[in-house]
Parts: structure tokens; sequence; C-alpha cells
């Protein structure tokens, strides 16, 4: 089941208003695409946006000279049952940052999967999932180190090799519940994402 226009048009510019906040650091804008109490499950972070958005505030304020991030918005798919939605869209992550003293760019080929509900006339996200397809990481001046050189591109999770290790450079986890594009995870992500959609009483 389609939705109308209008309301694809709402759906579809969350994430497109999400991406221009996020990248201009105005994180109020940004939160006020989700609802209260929504949830992400992304590449370093899985639990509450509330909780999320002072630890991206804090991470931008210590950017480094020259560092800088984008999220490119590309095609979008919206799936409506009256006041809920399912919205997936492409998005690149286009990061510069200082790894171990070395200028890299960072490049993740992603979608976001939303779960996305109408509450009082107004669209806002539910559960924000990222899917990750595959990604790269190239140095922006000189030679690549053997630990880059030595990344497994073969591996189940080879989806987000390097964007998982550059959150072990920094110090942090990738989320077991992090989920590779193609695999079972993405498989039973869909079914309880469309089991939800389903469910037009809202139990």
């Amino acid at each position: 089941m389609s939705s109308s226009a209008a309301d694809d048009l709402a759906i579809r510019s969350l994430r497109q208003r999400w991406a221009f906040h996020r990248d201009q650091g105005d994180f109020a804008g940004m939160a006020g695409c989700f609802h209260p109490e929504a949830t992400a499950s992304i590449s370093w972070f899985n639990g509450k946006v509330a909780d999320l958005v002072p630890l991206l505030a804090a991470s931008d304020a210590a950017r480094k000279p020259g560092e800088h991030g984008k999220h490119w918005v590309g095609n979008c798919r919206v799936d409506q049952r009256g006041d809920r939605a399912l919205l997936e869209s492409d998005m690149a992550i286009l990061i510069r940052e200082h790894i171990d003293g070395q200028l890299f760019d960072y490049t993740g080929y992603c979608r976001f999967l939303d779960q996305v509900e109408r509450r009082a006339g107004r669209w806002g996200i539910l559960h924000w999932t990222a899917i990750f397809d595959k990604d790269r990481l190239d140095p922006a001046q000189g030679e690549a180190p053997q630990w880059l050189r030595e990344v497994d591109l073969a591996a189940p999770d080879a989806g987000l090799a390097f964007m998982r290790l550059r959150q072990r450079k920094k110090g942090r986890d990738v989320p077991a519940s992090t989920v590779v594009g193609g695999g079972q995870a993405e498989q039973q992500l869909r079914r309880a994402a469309w089991a939800w959609l389903e469910r037009c009483d809202g139990q």
C-alpha cells in the first residue's frame, strides 16, 4: 500500500532534514525529527536517541582542524499503513578525520531503515536502524599504514569493516546488533519491521 503524495513527502523529508541538521550541528533540529522515546541502532550506539544527541554534540566539539562529516541522502522508499510507515533511505557517510596522527577519508555506503509514526498530525521517527552495505577508508595524504592494509574484506561483516576499525581506534565497540546488508540480521530486521507496520491497531 503506497502512501499519499503529501504523506510521502512528509515522511521522506524526515531524513533530508535530519541530514542537514546533523551536519550543521543543529542538534535541536535533529532531535525534532524523532519522537521523544525514539531509539537508534547504528555503528557505535544502540539505545535512546535522547542519549545519542549529547554524544554526537561532544564528538563534533572535539573535532580537530580539517575534520568534518557529511551525510548524503539518496533514493528513498516509503511504505505506509495509516499512521505508520517504513522509510528506507540510501545513505552515504562521508567523514574526514585524523587517525593515529594521519588524515583519512572514510566513506560508508548504508541504508537507514526507519519505523515512522504520525502523532497529532506530525510524522516522526520511532526507531532508526543503520544497515551497512560496504565501506572504505583512504589516506587523504601519504601511504596507507600496515594496519589499514590488513583489514579482512572477506569476513561476513566486511560491510562495516572500516567502520569497525575506526571505532576501535577511538576506543569504542561496535554493538553486536549492528546490521550488515544481505545477511540474516537484515532479514530478521525486515520481518520485525513489517510485522510492526502491519499492526495498524497500534498494539
